[in-house]
């Protein structure tokens, strides 16, 4: 299950809880009788997310499928369509 679920455990804990928040949020209609709260609360914890996220994941751990390129390296050109 490593090789389909790239990242830790812990990021995956925080989409569940995001998502949970969400539903419930949906439930109660958050988001059409306290608009301007709702998106408060959204932009702060996108923000919170992030952040944990960027702080817990390591420089050499691997966050993607694909490897990243080095800084400074020549990506390869893409030829326009013609």
């Amino acid at each position: 299950m490593r090789e389909i679920f790239l990242g830790k455990p812990f990021h995956w804990g925080l989409l569940a809880l995001a998502a949970a928040v969400l539903w419930w949020a949906g439930s109660v209609r958050a988001h059409v009788i306290h608009f301007n709260w709702f998106l408060i609360a959204l932009c702060l914890g996108a923000c919170a997310m992030v952040l944990l996220v960027l702080r817990s994941t390591g420089q050499d751990e691997q966050v993607t499928r694909d490897p990243l390129p080095e800084p400074g390296e020549a990506d390869e050109e893409v030829p326009a369509a013609d």
